[in-house]
């Protein structure tokens, strides 16, 4: 049996969702505080978070708890104040549980929190040039740099694709200069992969963002006629 806590408010410092209880996202630094409680020394607050597969999970034994050595910022779970970081996207238990020496109570509340995948944001440009001259694709990143990026562009179905992994940039706008010649029409640039402060993501294929760089002839010179009407 789980008994609420009277007078105790989770305060969150990120990002909310009106749906769920608490629903942060991934690499978000959770703060966690007790609010409204009378501030008496002998009043005790220990934290701890649980996964919630597999089921059923036995939030009133600690020892089944995530380390708190990994999760707690600074091994820190004591407190009116905690910070929690690292989570993988899911979803967890918050149990605080809060013990009175002076009144000999001891009481326990749990909160569902989901951590859902950051996904990096990221916007390509295309160059539009003319044949022989140089092209060069934009990224503009939003985030935190330097990024690790694995890029393609070329054509898929004669073969001739570059393949271009490990390329670092400090961001949040990055000029990737395409040095081979490409050919007259569009050339499609796709990024498979990203990897910034918060963690390395592969797009999936039908995810990848792209962009074309449309490669025009040379002009030609021509003559206009009028036409008298």
């Amino acid at each position: 049996m789980i008994r609420l806590i009277p007078g105790i408010l989770l305060v969150m410092l990120a990002v909310a969702n009106a749906g769920a209880q608490i629903v942060v996202e991934q690499c978000d630094t959770m703060e966690f505080s007790v609010t409204s409680r009378p501030n008496i020394p002998e009043t005790n607050f220990v934290w701890a978070i649980y996964n919630s597969s597999p089921n059923p999970t036995d939030v009133l034994d600690p020892t089944t708890s995530l380390d708190p050595a990994l999760y707690f910022t600074n091994g820190q779970y004591e407190g009116r104040k905690v910070s929690v970081v690292n989570l993988e996207p899911g979803e967890y238990y918050v149990r605080i549980e809060v013990w009175d020496e002076i009144s000999c109570t001891n009481n326990v509340e749990m909160y569902v929190m989901e951590v859902i995948e950051k996904i990096p944001e990221i916007v390509l440009e295309g160059d539009s040039v003319c044949i022989g001259d140089p092209a060069v694709v934009k990224i503009i990143f939003t985030g935190v740099g330097p990024y690790t990026i694995d890029y393609t562009y070329g054509d898929a179905i004669t073969g001739n694709v570059v393949n271009m992994n490990g390329v670092v940039v400090d961001g949040p706008e990055v000029v990737i200069p395409i040095l081979d010649p490409l050919p007259e029409g569009e050339t499609t640039f796709w990024l498979m992969s990203v990897e910034d402060d918060c963690r390395a993501y592969e797009y999936p294929i039908e995810e990848r963002p792209g962009t074309g760089i449309l490669i025009y002839p040379k002009p030609t010179n021509s003559q206009i006629y009028q036409i008298d009407k």
